[in-house]
């Protein structure tokens, strides 16, 4: 664990004995359902979280979990009209955003939240030079800015973050630097108005493991610097360990475990995490160990179980568990006493699961 993670833990547990900070961002049994030709399906049903301003927050789960329809669902970008919020809500420093206007969304997308997007090999227009995509954002939520101006902060903000010779580098187009050049030029133009909160959607993909961890640092880095809050999407639980205060873990379009990082990894509670826990590889686990799968498939989101949606892959379902859904609850975990103060777990055998 790095010396930074350390001293991430450190501030978490000092702050659990503080009066509450308020919660920037709200995220309350959001439901989102998509038209189809077979009529509509539930993508997300009752996905709840918070964050904190200058929290890390990591969203965890395979491929498909609802991690980016969630990321989508914040920043008003479900594709319509297709896509709809159809339950619940989002509250940003405490005011509902769900029913804003698009003039509204428009002022508060890219200028107060801000997302990196998937794939930076594909996110930044190859047509256009970088300094335009990055003066663009000056552009929308600057506009008392002068052409000189805008150019100016652009090339500011690309020196920030860690592009040498910015000033050349703006005139270049996309295919001309390197994926980890791109991808700081994507968290460049994210952060080019210094949001509040930061949406980053598997950041690293596609970059080996070198440029992830600079990448990764230069978040934290200027995390530590703004204050912002970051919502961090990804399937990596190294990752997680590396960057995350909090973790919410999701399974079939619900929140199945919601804890601090800690509790995460020295307890995790729900079955879905415990399996996701040992399919990772350990250095400390013997030689030729085999490492345990999660059995089963994900079911279809047309053909969801009509209780809790990992009953067809769990060992400990019961008829009740595929008859009804569990509640998202507070469990008090006797194996980390007061480091599970607000672990959230989504589950009707919790005693069974951690004492088996």
């Amino acid at each position: 664990m790095s010396h930074r993670h350390e001293q991430k833990l450190l501030d978490a547990s000092l702050d659990t004995k503080m009066i509450q900070a308020e919660h920037i961002l709200r995220v309350e049994k959001l439901a989102v359902s998509f038209e189809t030709d077979s009529g509509p399906v539930a993508v997300l049903d009752d996905v709840s979280f918070s964050v904190k301003k200058g929290q890390t927050l990591g969203l965890v789960g395979e491929s498909g979990c609802g991690k980016s329809v969630t990321a989508a669902s914040i920043m008003g970008l479900l594709p319509q009209p297709y896509g709809k919020v159809v339950g619940g809500d989002i509250l940003y420093q405490g005011n509902s955003i769900t029913a804003l206007s698009l003039p509204e969304r428009y002022a508060l997308r890219g200028n107060r939240i801000s997302m990196i997007f998937q794939e930076p090999m594909t996110a930044l227009n190859p047509v256009h030079t970088i300094g335009r995509q990055l003066s663009e954002v000056y552009e929308l939520h600057k506009p008392e800015l002068n052409k000189k101006a805008r150019k100016a902060s652009a090339i500011a903000m690309l020196n920030k973050v860690g592009i040498a010779e910015p000033e050349i580098r703006f005139d270049l187009y996309p295919h001309q630097l390197s994926g980890g050049m791109r991808q700081r030029v994507m968290i460049a133009m994210a952060l080019a108005c210094e949001p509040d909160i930061l949406i980053a959607d598997e950041p690293t993909t596609a970059l080996d493991v070198t440029i992830q961890a600079q990448i990764l640092e230069l978040m934290g880095d200027l995390q530590a610097e703004t204050g912002m809050a970051i919502i961090f999407i990804t399937h990596d639980l190294g990752v997680v360990a590396e960057m995350c205060d909090q973790v919410v873990v999701m399974y079939a379009g619900n929140v199945v475990e919601h804890t601090d990082a800690f509790t995460l990894f020295e307890s995790p509670s729900h079955p879905y995490t415990q399996g996701l826990m040992q399919s990772m590889p350990r250095l400390d686990a013997p030689s030729k160990t085999q490492l345990k799968a999660i059995p089963g498939n994900v079911p279809s989101l047309s053909l969801m179980p009509k209780g809790c949606r990992f009953s067809n892959r769990c060992e400990f379902s019961t008829s009740q568990c595929e008859a009804s859904k569990p509640e998202l609850e507070a469990y008090h975990n006797p194996n980390l006493g007061s480091h599970s103060e607000t672990h959230l777990v989504r589950c009707f055998h919790l005693e069974d699961v951690n004492n088996a």
